[in-house]
């Protein structure tokens, strides 16, 4: 008897390693329990201090923030499907390592369109070379089984901004994100939903924070930060309520 308490606590605990904190966010919260009224940010699984990211999901739009290695991995292929827009924190390896997981499984599993993403000078040339080392591969699958969204679908799209200091690179009208850019080529970005705000600078950078002038959570390294990469656990900004205007 003993021995099989002991089993039973130790398949329990496995369990609740493995599944505990569900595929895209921490407590069992996914993309999918968040209403279109609230704000949040969700864990994204390979999270690290070096290579952050997460996902931002408000106004109904999801917006992923940085593309470490690991990604298809720790998210399913409906939520990278769904993903409105990406934001890159740099063009450094650990940074984009993700990135192709990102564009080929979302494809995969149903994207309509191409994918619309932002970051820091020298990301326009980035998704050109992505989409060109996928060509051949893209037409193989399109002939096998083509996916939902169509051919044109698999594509990653450059936002406006590239290389400005400051500038919005998505604006819904009610979420709005402007990417602070240094002059070494990080990113950092000011998320604006319903009157509040999401300050995400990647270590090594302080402007993000530097510059931002309002009451914010913010998400980064040093001890300005309201939580320090990566993020532990889902955290709502605005939940159950109209955000307003």
């Amino acid at each position: 008897m003993p021995r099989f308490g002991f089993l039973v606590t130790g398949l329990v605990f496995l369990l609740s390693a493995c599944g505990g904190t569900g595929a895209n966010g921490a407590g069992g919260v996914t993309a999918d329990d968040i209403r279109s009224a609230d704000y949040a940010l969700l864990p994204c699984g390979p999270s690290t201090e070096a290579a952050p990211c997460v996902l931002v999901v408000a106004g109904g739009k999801r917006v992923l923030f940085g593309t470490p290695a690991g990604l298809r991995a720790g998210m399913d292929g409906a939520t990278l499907a769904s993903l409105d827009a990406v934001m890159l924190f740099s063009l450094q390896g650990p940074d984009l390592e993700g990135l192709d997981e990102v564009r080929n499984a979302g494809w995969t599993a149903g994207r309509e369109a191409p994918l619309p993403v932002a970051g820091p000078a020298g990301t326009r040339d980035v998704l050109g070379a992505f989409n060109k080392a996928y060509e051949l591969s893209d037409a193989q699958i399109f002939v096998a089984a083509p996916p939902q969204g169509g051919f044109g679908a698999a594509l990653l799209g450059v936002l406006p901004g590239e290389g400005d200091a400051k500038v919005q690179v998505f604006n819904t009208g009610d979420l709005i994100v402007t990417k602070i850019e240094s002059a070494d080529a990080q990113a950092g970005y000011w998320v604006d939903y319903g009157g509040q705000r999401a300050v995400l600078q990647p270590c090594g950078m302080t402007l993000a924070v530097k510059f931002n002038e309002r009451d914010a959570y913010t998400l980064a390294c040093d001890d300005t930060a309201n939580t320090a990469w990566p993020l532990p656990k889902v955290h709502y900004l605005v939940q159950g309520a109209d955000p307003g205007p």
